[in-house]
């Protein structure tokens, strides 16, 4: 799989992005358009999923379209035309390839009694402690999963 992570959604995301990858290509399509023309209008929210989950709020053709404009998008992809070209009459083994995708996480769900996925309660916590000294201490309460969670709090 290419997410680092423990099992949950970013597996299911990976299949799905290539899923979308496959369909565009199948209908002839670039694979940020046929994205595009997939993702919850803004209009539409709240929307709720197939899954009864409830999206409360969200510009997702806004975000997809800065996202391609930061990039330049439509330069990269005639670049990668051109070194298709270029590899194909033999003048390069350099070829050039282009990811794109875009994926929606839950974040800030509440309580666990609220939100919970597979019996996983899904919540993280904090507490804070200043003392009349004028010390604190910091107690949090997370789930890392390789993201560096203890060297970030020491810091």
């Amino acid at each position: 799989v290419a997410y680092r992570c423990s099992f949950r959604v970013t597996e299911a995301a990976y299949c799905i992005e290539r899923a979308m990858d496959i369909m565009a290509q199948k209908l002839g399509m670039d694979p940020a358009e046929f994205r595009m023309k997939n993702l919850i209008r803004r209009e539409q929210f709240p929307y709720t999923s197939a899954m009864g989950w409830e999206y409360d709020s969200g510009d997702y053709h806004t975000a997809m379209t800065k996202a391609m404009a930061a990039v330049d998008y439509k330069q990269l992809r005639a670049e990668q035309k051109a070194k298709q070209e270029a590899f194909k009459r033999g003048e390069t083994r350099e070829v050039m390839g282009i990811g794109v995708a875009f994926f929606t996480e839950i974040v800030g769900a509440g309580p666990s009694r609220a939100c919970d996925i597979l019996g996983i309660a899904m919540f993280d916590s904090a507490e804070i402690r200043i003392h009349p000294t004028g010390t604190g201490i910091c107690r949090l309460g997370t789930k890392s999963q390789g993201q560096g969670h203890e060297t970030t709090y020491a810091q």
